[in-house]
């Protein structure tokens, strides 16, 4: 058990970076953004799914006799899961480049 407990710790330490403590409100900044885009790399994944489902939804309304109506669905959420994906895709990335022009500046100030 003991072993366990040394390589899961070391495990964790390699996919973790220790954020040392500062009172630079940037760096705080950073930190809240750096979350704040993580949780929205949750909902994009939760978009690629409603569109990968909306796909499958289209498909077998109108290909595989499933009834115009479910065809109609699944390209009405298409079209909104897409959509959703688009605003998620480019918050994102915006807020990376947000990130790094904070540390950047953090980098220039020391």
């Amino acid at each position: 058990m003991a072993a366990s407990t040394k390589t899961s710790g070391k495990a964790q330490r390699l996919y973790r970076r220790e954020w040392t403590q500062t009172n630079d409100p940037l760096v705080d900044e950073a930190r809240a953004q750096t979350l704040a885009i993580q949780r929205l790399q949750v909902w994009l994944r939760l978009g690629y799914a409603l569109l990968a489902a909306s796909f499958l939804l289209g498909y077998w309304g109108f290909s595989e006799g499933g009834g115009i109506v479910a065809g109609v669905l699944g390209v009405v959420f298409g079209i909104i899961s897409f959509a959703v994906v688009m605003v998620l895709r480019i918050g994102i990335n915006n807020g990376r480049k947000n990130v790094n022009a904070m540390l950047d500046a953090l980098e220039g100030n020391q």
